[in-house]
């Protein structure tokens, strides 16, 4: 081997070292943390006479304002919907035998901190449409595995219920 060799052969080695150096500096050795998820769950439909449907749920880190707090706080956060068809536009909704209920349950374990709970969402009644209803679930600043049940009834959540069941896991965050 001629020092030509030996001299390329080296350069080599030092530039692919550089290469990879630069690559786990300009990266920083760190996961970007989760802080949403979309998962979907099936549901029978409580209403005999329609199809069942499937709900796409998205949970996200985010803030919410605690019952009698004055602050914001780290919160897991839902939102989503199903493929059910919408109800018409207009003023008035149309008369028909199609109106649901729904609740959403999240019970969760919060990973960091060791914490666990169960959160229930508010209650949306004669909807023609079912939808996630407002809820706050506050988990703490932390790894979060979770379990999203949306209850859906024929006119309200509790009459003949139907449960779709998802599960995730998110990295909640404290707010900037």
């Amino acid at each position: 081997m001629g020092r030509r060799t030996i001299r390329r052969t080296g350069t080599s080695i030092l530039a692919a070292a550089g290469v990879a150096a630069a690559m786990t500096v300009a990266g920083g050795g760190v996961a970007t943390a989760a802080t949403s998820t979309t998962m979907t769950c099936g549901s029978a439909n409580p209403l005999p006479w329609a199809p069942a449907f499937t709900w796409t749920i998205t949970a996200g880190s985010g803030e919410s304002l605690p019952p009698n707090g004055d602050a914001l706080v780290p919160s897991l956060l839902l939102s989503g919907g199903n493929e059910l068809p919408a109800p018409p536009g207009g003023l008035i909704p149309s008369i028909g035998p199609n109106w649901y209920g729904t609740q959403v349950l999240v019970d969760w374990h919060n990973n960091t901190t060791g914490e666990s709970g169960r959160s229930v969402s508010d209650q949306a009644a004669w909807q023609q449409k079912p939808g996630i209803p407002i809820n706050r679930t506050f988990t703490g600043v932390g790894n979060v595995d979770f379990t999203v049940t949306a209850q859906t009834g024929g006119g309200w959540w509790f009459l003949n219920t139907q449960n779709a069941v998802c599960k995730g896991n998110i990295d909640i965050v404290p707010g900037r």
